[in-house]
């Protein structure tokens, strides 16, 4: 291996889906620390990769969730069933939380999970109800799956940390008014309830909206247009003050978050509206950034239509036809100003889903520290087989990149050539390599 090129070497890493570049680490120190510590590699291979989309019923299912990946007309999905429902509750950074009996935090790619016990928890007893006589099972209260936020921050290149926060709503003591309290996971399944309380003017959480994390803040957004945030290191939290702009359809909208802040999507059927907020610590305000006329809409009947996806590149619209039970996913190309047809969600669904941006990542989150037995936690096992490396939903994702960036896909005559090709002397050593790029 040391003898192969180094141009080569990078290739044939760069072709490979990611549970085999996670075994290919195993094999040689050099590899390992080229794969886990060339910062140029990690961002090279991930921007071939891609991101996708995970989708599951509101109310929990035991079917194993959809997955599209994003610019991939395809839809993939596991024909496994689960004995019990379970809920995706977040996606972030490559981790997945969710809810099978109890919560639980998983990485698809490296198997790694961490069962968290909530009977700790002081808020989270108002979310997930308790077993009863004629059902030992836990169960999520799916209305109130929202009040519970995901963050994971990167520590370094290769190590992540993840926090739990639950928001819960209390009455205030004026009617017109209402009181939020937190609470955070602080790892080995303990629960911290923050000191930090809030009371504001009286405005529900927007139902159906998940919680938006961006810059170290959770983001909740409410009936009004104002925004809860909430900081899981700092404690700290305040309303941002800001009404949603006079074009927005308060039937079909939605927050995300992008690389540049904090993003407010609306449709209407002939317009959609993409809005930035600025200037958000002194005078926050929404600035309308983008009008992409709705071609969909324009050519084809729905009966409804909503926006489930925006990561500043790629817009995701979901509706149904007027004489089908099938549901439609279109993606907008922003750069290209292009529609196209992603994909399908069959009518057997549930129309009410849940969708979540998913992006693989190899990053090692401290928490994590059980692998995936497969005999014993089956219900994990079989949620992980279809996002995980060897799945078809990955490798489309891989092969997708490649296919736009004109290279083939990787054919066993190159792995042949690992083992056959003989040493040359111009050959470049990995370890070398790597010192260069870091002193550069």
């Amino acid at each position: 291996m040391e003898s192969l090129p180094f141009h080569l070497l990078e290739e044939i890493f760069f072709k490979l889906d990611p549970k085999s570049l996670a075994m290919m680490q195993c094999t040689e120190k050099s590899i390992k620390s080229h794969i886990s510590d060339d910062p140029y590699f990690i961002s090279e291979y991930l921007s071939r990769i891609g991101s996708g989309l995970l989708h599951i019923s509101t109310f929990g299912s035991n079917i194993i969730l959809f997955c599209n990946p994003l610019g991939d007309s395809r839809i993939f999905r596991n024909n496994d069933t689960l004995d019990t429902k379970y809920h995706l509750i977040g996606s972030c950074s490559g981790l997945l939380l969710l809810f099978v009996d109890s919560l639980c935090v998983m990485n698809p790619i490296t198997k790694m999970f961490r069962s968290l016990d909530h009977s700790k928890s002081n808020l989270l007893s108002g979310i997930i109800r308790g077993a009863t006589p004629w059902d030992s099972r836990f169960k999520l209260q799916w209305w109130k799956k929202y009040c519970i936020g995901f963050a994971v921050d990167q520590i370094d290149r290769t190590t992540q940390r993840f926090k739990i926060v639950c928001i819960i709503e209390l009455n205030a003591l004026n009617p017109d008014e209402t009181t939020y309290q937190f609470e955070t996971s602080t790892g080995d399944s303990c629960w911290k309830l923050s000191e930090t309380i809030i009371t504001c003017c009286s405005s529900n959480l927007v139902l159906g909206q998940k919680p938006v994390y961006f810059d170290g803040d959770l983001h909740w957004l409410r009936n009004d247009g104002s925004v809860v945030t909430f900081n899981p290191e700092t404690e700290k939290a305040r309303l941002i003050q800001i009404k949603y702009p006079q074009e927005v359809s308060l039937k079909t909208y939605k927050l995300f978050a992008v690389v540049h802040g904090l993003t407010l999507v609306s449709v209407r059927e002939e317009v959609i509206y993409v809005y930035a907020m600025e200037n958000i610590l002194t005078d926050p305000k929404w600035v309308l950034v983008k009008r992409i006329r709705n071609e969909v809409l324009d050519k084809v009947r729905m009966k409804y239509w909503n926006v489930e996806a925006y990561d500043g590149k790629c817009l995701v619209v979901r509706g149904m036809k007027m004489e089908s039970y099938d549901g439609v996913l279109y993606s907008y190309d922003l750069s290209a100003n292009k529609w196209r047809v992603m994909g399908s969600i069959p009518g057997s669904c549930d129309s009410s889903r849940d969708f979540y941006q998913f992006k693989p990542s190899f990053s090692s989150a401290i928490e994590l520290n059980e692998k995936v037995d497969v005999d014993k936690i089956s219900s994990i096992s079989k949620i992980m087989r279809l996002i995980d490396g060897s799945s078809p939903y990955v490798q489309s994702m891989v092969k997708k990149k490649e296919t736009r960036l004109g290279k083939r896909s990787m054919i066993e005559d190159e792995t042949k050539l690992i083992m056959m090709e003989e040493p040359s002397s111009k050959c470049m050593d990995v370890e070398n390599i790597n010192k260069r790029r870091r002193i550069k």
